[in-house]
């Protein structure tokens, strides 16, 4: 098998999955919604020929036999009910197993045949009643190419196409040999082109009460009907002409206009787009270097290319971000369905609504966040949502509610998800840490909003009084926390008593390439990302003030908390800004105004350098939990200088 086709086929089965699975959800909700069935059995069926054509034997047997139950569905000889929904869900996560072995090269030791006998356990039961599955007459019939052929050779020599369906009585004692008697009257009035099932199944009785044949006669609709009514046991006969539309054969110039269509797209492995960015990022750092060369050494006629350079980098730059960009509905098309099994597992009912799924993000954290997202859900299931009964008392919709909503805003992208359940209790929450000799009783009573988020966000802390397969062990939230601070982003939260609760992650919308503002502080050079800054200005010693212990700024009627840089960093001053000290108390001080949310804070920064683009590197584990520093980059001139994180200097 060529490597590519593989890769091909693990990529569109993927998207099959997600289909089905948001259209199975929909079903749930609403069995009579047909649009969501068939785009289900439309996904499986494409599923399954790709299977076969790739030779993987168990996708296309369990694949086969779920196509088999979509047709009962469909046709509404089987009724859509949760034990069949839940059979469904479980062999679609069979397929994504499945397909998990060929990705990974495994030999397959996933077992289909408890699958295959749950799915069967319904056409059984079909078969019971009816012997055999019905096919409808209004069931549209799909012909080869060699069968079209004949039908237009039948057309052209005056012949008419019927579609014939045969019912029988059903207490029909020898049904194959009606079934005979009715092929044979058939041959004698024209020539039968196909059946349904197939004659030799016909002639064996392995079918229903009814089947269907295509024929080809000169005889009248009428006289068919009234001779196969005349063979006993024939309950009613429906015939309805067959409409083939034949193309005319096409000159080879039309037909390459016709069918010959440009490619519009093209998938590209991820390894390959992580080695072009990593190169992207290289040729950054030497366009940097080579401006700066070129503004010292003062050619023109090298100031003139090199500006062609810089510009054509900068677009190639932004076009091959755009590339790594993918819509954040990537991971949440999966959410309906992990809500959907949580819920079923608490006894609870929920509903989810997400907004904004079209928005998005950088493929590197759209790997990273999907994990956070969903303990986020199951904390707001098992903590949040009430049972149905209690929220009847609490006078709510016995359904609960968790809203997932994307926003963006600048460089920086929102994901809030609430529930509209109980809430968070901050003196339970005290009471448990009292009780794990975290606080004193002293101490917790002092805790404000922040505490209570990093008490919840310990390894180890719950609330639960009990451990469960969904929460209890205290990992969800300093999952979610550890996830954020290593994405150079922010988690906070919202909530109150018994009307819900509200987390919000902030994160960057790439991490590969960014915009920044060069700074020195003493001796060392940070970068600030740009979409922080919302200016820089420069002030007086005697603009600084102290309020409580903390210096601050007044810019234009708002006062604004300072930080030096210097002291929060615990950076060493250079001998040179000791000995400049007392000469600088006249001078200007450089303040780098950030903003976060709806907070403001200065920066306060010995010179401003430059603006420019840089290139993020991510730091080894022994300092990435460095409070304030959130990567590194290279600069033009081949030193390191580390990139702050605005969110955590506070």
């Amino acid at each position: 098998m060529q490597e590519s086709y593989r890769e091909i086929f693990l990529a569109e089965s993927q998207e099959y999955l997600n289909i089905i699975s948001q259209c199975l959800v929909k079903l749930e909700e609403k069995p009579s919604d047909l649009e969501s069935l068939n785009e289900i059995f439309r996904a499986v069926h494409t599923l399954k020929g790709m299977s076969a054509t790739m030779g993987f034997e168990k996708l296309t047997s369990l694949s086969h036999q779920m196509e088999d139950l979509l047709d009962g569905l469909r046709s509404q000889r089987i009724k859509v009910n949760s034990e069949i929904i839940d059979n469904l869900f479980g062999c679609l996560d069979i397929l994504e197993g499945l397909i998990q072995e060929i990705r990974l090269k495994k030999v397959s030791e996933i077992d289909i045949s408890p699958y295959l006998e749950g799915l069967q356990k319904f056409l059984s039961t079909q078969e019971e009643i009816e012997g055999f599955p019905e096919v409808p007459l209004e069931r549209e019939i799909e012909f080869s190419e060699s069968e079209r052929k004949v039908f237009g050779d039948k057309k052209a020599k005056g012949f008419d196409i019927f579609k014939i369906k045969v019912n029988l009585v059903r207490d029909c004692a020898m049904k194959q040999v009606r079934a005979f008697l009715v092929i044979t009257n058939l041959q004698r009035m024209g020539e039968i082109l196909k059946s349904i099932p197939s004659v030799e199944d016909l002639k064996q009785g392995n079918f229903s009460f009814s089947f269907i044949v295509i024929l080809a006669t000169k005889e009248k609709a009428e006289v068919i009907h009234h001779e196969l009514l005349s063979i006993s046991e024939v309950r009613d006969i429906e015939i309805k002409p067959v409409e083939i539309i034949y193309e005319k054969q096409a000159p080879l110039r039309t037909a390459a206009l016709s069918y010959i269509k440009k490619i519009q797209s093209m998938r590209i492995p991820v390894e390959r787009l992580d080695k072009i960015m990593n190169l992207m990022g290289e040729l950054a750092i030497a366009k940097i270097r080579l401006v700066q060369l070129v503004q010292s050494e003062g050619s023109r006629p090298l100031e003139e290319v090199t500006s062609a350079v810089d510009r054509l980098t900068t677009a190639l730059q932004d076009e091959l971000m755009q590339t790594r960009l993918l819509p954040i509905s990537y991971i949440l098309d999966t959410f309906p369905r992990i809500v959907r099994d949580l819920a079923r597992g608490q006894n609870k009912e929920v509903e989810l609504q997400i907004i904004g799924s079209e928005i998005e993000l950088d493929r590197t954290i759209l790997d990273e966040i999907g994990d956070p997202l969903v303990h986020l859900v199951r904390n707001a299931i098992d903590h949040g949502i009430e049972e149905p009964e209690e929220r009847k008392r609490l006078k709510k919709d016995p359904k609960g509610k968790i809203i997932i909503k994307v926003t963006r805003s600048k460089g920086l992208i929102s994901i809030e998800v609430s529930d509209d359940g109980r809430g968070i209790n901050f003196e339970v929450v005290r009471r448990q840490a009292v009780k794990r000799g975290i606080f004193t009783q002293e101490e917790a009573a002092k805790l404000d909003k922040d505490g209570v988020l990093n008490l919840l966000a310990l390894p180890g802390f719950s609330t639960s009084q009990k451990v469960t397969e969904v929460s209890g062990r205290g990992v969800g939230l300093d999952v979610v926390k550890n996830k954020m601070e290593a994405l150079a982003g922010r988690l906070d939260f919202e909530t109150k008593l018994q009307e819900g609760s509200r987390f919000i992650l902030t994160l960057p919308l790439t991490l590969a390439i960014i915009k920044a503002m060069l700074v020195k502080v003493s001796n060392e050079i940070f970068a600030i990302p740009l979409m922080s800054i919302r200016e820089t200005i420069k002030i007086d010693q005697k603009d600084l003030k102290l309020i409580k212990n903390f210096e601050v700024i007044r810019v234009r009627d708002e006062v604004i908390p300072i930080i030096r840089l210097d002291k929060e960093l615990g950076i060493l001053r250079a001998p040179d800004d000791l000995s400049r000290e007392e000469e600088t108390q006249d001078e200007k001080l450089c303040v780098v105004i950030v903003e976060y949310g709806a907070k403001s804070l200065g920066l306060l920064v010995n010179r401003v350098l430059a603006e420019q683009d840089i290139v993020v590197k991510p730091l080894g584990s022994m300092v990435k939990r460095i409070k304030g520093i959130a990567g590194a980059t290279i600069l033009a001139d081949g030193r390191v200088a580390l990139i702050l994180d605005i969110m955590s200097l506070r």
